[in-house]
């Protein structure tokens, strides 16, 4: 008969961590091993802020100085909790940021108001520096006086492509201060925006991945182990037109960039700038490139989540754009999350999507939805937070943001495909929120990955509904021990998978019991079912993890929890067949 041993598994960590990677502790027979699991393994974070700096953003440049300070501040520099005096998760020990502008030039035509045709800023990081657009209206021509910090200089040449911050090495407020020299663009540039395209360019097109065998501008911007961040900041619709000079290989492209000559009718509309919010997307009349380009759900080694091969989750979406100030939401169990469809309808054409009255005024979200009052317009995403409802048209009387409709179909996919898309309106009088929500995200990666072991499991019922049969569930028992401060009764939910568990009797905190779920070992439970599993689905920051405890994506630890696993581990086995070191370091 087999012999079995019980082993407890101490996991602290922060938010979010969804699988832990152990060391090389073997089970020993009737003794009780404490594993002790370093908080962020991976602490690098490279964040790309694709902002729109067209001539409708001139009245978003406090608020976009205001909350991008906040945001850095989270990172570099966390909030302290008060009963610990300790940060209330891991700051980031080394950061890239980089920043590209929305203006992608016109190719092919001669826009007014766009001062470099071909290419615009091209992507480049650093515009101020590298645009060629950027040139023409650099941003200190037209900032209002004490936008931009005094550490900013008149001076092009000021910032090399990207900011560099280390812990142990640079101020964390000197940083904030550079961010922000460079972020803040101000306006002046092509109103026929492009910011996926933008951000598409920097990162692929330009190929800003570390190696030593690449000779782009943009190398080393994007670490291998690193999160990836990306955050669109803009007021309408992407206009990511198809220019098939950066077509991918092998994926037909059909040029549309004809769609800025204003005497070209193939278009939905003789205005060029309604000829992105008139037509039907996918569309002879459509001419953007399709968001598979950016995020392809089947295809994780295309668009964006190319450049983390095998950890796709490792890259984060985020957007403050065109959408309602108050968000459809739906509730899943006890939380409120974004209703995608109610915001962006069932239909290809996006004719049901959301529509309704703010306190501000009309609003939508449909594409092709003509201002009855302004007949030159769709009817605005949303309007100024707090401001009065006006029959003007004037942008300066009350200020709007158009649909961003393709902006916020990335971030749906994102979210729904790995919890890691967020939208938020520009209309927000403060952001700071969906700043958070990135942070969150951001600081819910900087965490290892499994936890691999030989746990004893058992033939178990599958999950109700799921159609699944073959499995089995971990003899395990796993508790949160919750932050200081966090009381059971709102943390310990059924949608998160959680019960009471009592007080921890060392730390006297609050815990929960986590759900244990029945799954086969190669696949994962069914959507909707929170809690933790045992699986034999290769880890994907490293494929040799095979035999792990996992988290579902909506069970994942708080901010300062502590996990604490106590599994029975098969004692029979020889030595090298629990996780070697190589496997999950």
């Amino acid at each position: 008969m087999r012999t079995f041993t019980l082993t407890a598994l101490t996991l602290t960590l922060a938010a979010g961590c969804m699988e832990r990677c152990a060391t090389n502790a073997l089970p020993a027979l009737q003794s009780t091993v404490r594993v002790d699991l370093p908080e962020d393994t991976i602490s690098r974070v490279d964040l790309l802020l694709s902002v729109d700096n067209s001539s409708s953003m001139a009245g978003n440049g406090a608020n976009l100085a205001r909350n991008l300070g906040r945001m850095v501040d989270q990172l570099v520099a966390p909030p302290i909790n008060p009963m610990t005096l300790r940060p209330l998760y891991p700051p980031v020990k080394s950061l890239h940021l980089g920043v590209v502008s929305s203006d992608l030039g016109t190719p092919g035509s001669v826009v007014p108001w766009c001062a470099n045709p071909d290419a615009g800023d091209d992507g480049r990081l650093n515009p101020i520096r590298h645009g060629l657009a950027m040139r023409a209206h650099p941003p200190w021509n037209n900032a209002p006086p004490g936008r931009r910090p005094a550490r900013c200089r008149n001076d092009p040449n000021q910032f090399p492509s990207f900011l560099r911050f280390d812990r142990a090495t640079s101020n964390a407020a000197e940083f904030r201060d550079d961010v922000l020299c460079n972020a803040y663009l101000s306006s002046g540039g092509c109103d026929l925006a492009q910011p996926l395209e933008a951000a598409y360019r920097a990162l692929v097109v330009h190929d800003a991945r570390e190696g030593t065998a690449n000779a782009s501008p943009h190398a080393g911007f994007v670490r291998s182990n690193a999160v990836l961040g990306i955050v669109v900041i803009t007021d309408g619709e992407d206009g990511s037109v198809r220019d098939c000079r950066y077509a991918e290989p092998g994926v037909p492209c059909d040029d549309a960039t004809s769609v800025f000559d204003a005497a070209s009718t193939r278009w939905a509309s003789p205005d060029v700038a309604r000829r992105f919010y008139d037509y039907v997307p996918g569309s002879a009349q459509d001419p953007t490139w399709p968001l598979d380009r950016y995020i392809d759900v089947t295809r994780p080694n295309r668009g964006f989540t190319s450049l983390k091969p095998g950890r796709p989750d490792l890259v984060i979406f985020s957007a403050i754009a065109g959408v309602p100030i108050q968000l459809p939401t739906r509730m899943n169990g006890s939380w409120q999350k974004v209703d995608w469809s109610a915001l962006l309808g069932t239909h290809p054409d996006g004719s049901d999507g959301y529509v309704g009255t703010s306190a501000e005024g009309p609003v939508s979200m449909r594409q092709r939805n003509t201002d009855p009052a302004c007949p030159a317009r769709v009817v605005p995403a949303c309007r100024r937070e707090g401001s009065a409802p006006t029959a003007s048209c004037d942008p300066e009387a009350q200020y709007h943001a158009l649909p961003s409709r393709r902006v916020a179909a990335v971030a749906r996919r994102f979210a729904e495909r790995y919890n890691n898309g967020t939208v938020t309106s520009i209309c927000r009088n403060d952001s700071s929120g969906a700043l958070t929500q990135l942070v969150e995200r951001i600081q819910s990666r900087l965490v290892p990955r499994c936890i691999a072991r030989l746990v004893q499991t058992a033939p178990a019922a599958c999950e109700p509904g799921s159609g699944q049969r073959g499995c089995v569930r971990a003899r395990c028992a796993l508790r949160e021990v919750l932050p200081a401060g966090v009381a059971s009764a709102t943390a310990c939910s059924a949608a998160r998978g959680r019960t009471p568990g009592g007080r921890d009797p060392l730390s006297l905190r609050d815990t929960c019991v986590v759900r244990n779920l029945a799954a086969p070992l190669g696949e994962a439970p069914p959507a909707g079912r929170e809690g933790f599993y045992y699986t034999a689905l290769p880890d994907p920051s490293k494929p040799e993890c095979t035999l792990r405890v996992a988290f579902s994506p909506g069970a994942e630890l708080l901010n300062g929890a502590r996990g604490v696993l106590e599994c029975l581990f098969e004692s029979g086995a020889p030595p090298d067949a629990a996780v070697a070191p190589s496997a999950c370091e």
